[in-house]
């Protein structure tokens, strides 16, 4: 599906707001509200849009400490792994990657006795590296800018970020 700009406006205000009506979007992009239900349900079926979810607090919840886990396998490929992996519930998100480590992890848990417990569940897939995140210096769902009209983004945001 290619993207046209009221696409991009309409995914954009989505990512700020996806709770907004087609009534409020229609008034963000210009377009009547039935127009706009029409793109974001075409949206929706393409796969461009795959669902919608809230953002949780994580420690307002109970889990206040989050970590990074790296980890190298014996078997870079090895499904039954992944398959086990994704049992543990404490991992929140878990990606295979090229180079060493084989699979980075974002784990949430409640506790230190909980973290050591749950490296000790990991170890068993191979050597792991784990980073408790202090805090989230950039938190975003597509690349800042990239929804700008083709060939037109910022180019002093571009230049801020490669500054940064």
């Amino acid at each position: 599906m290619t993207l046209d700009k009221y696409d991009r406006m309409l995914l954009d205000a989505l990512l700020q707001n996806g709770r907004a009506s087609f009534a409020q979007l229609a008034k963000l992009v210009n377009l009547s509200a039935p127009a706009v239900a029409e793109r974001v349900a075409k949206l929706e079926a393409s796969g461009v849009i795959t669902g919608y979810e809230a953002k949780v607090d994580l420690s307002k919840v109970g889990l206040p400490i989050q970590c990074m886990i790296e980890l190298r396998m014996a078997s870079h490929g090895n499904q039954q792994a992944y398959d086990e992996l994704w049992k543990i519930p404490e991992l929140i998100q878990c990606y295979r990657v090229t180079g060493d480590p084989c699979v980075i992890m974002r784990a949430a848990v409640d506790s230190m006795p909980h973290l050591e417990d749950l490296i000790n569940r990991i170890a068993q897939f191979g050597f792991s590296k784990t980073s408790i995140v202090l805090s989230t210096g950039v938190e975003r769902s597509l690349p800042s800018g990239h929804l700008a009209p083709q060939g037109k983004q910022d180019r002093t945001q571009v230049k801020n970020r490669a500054d940064a």
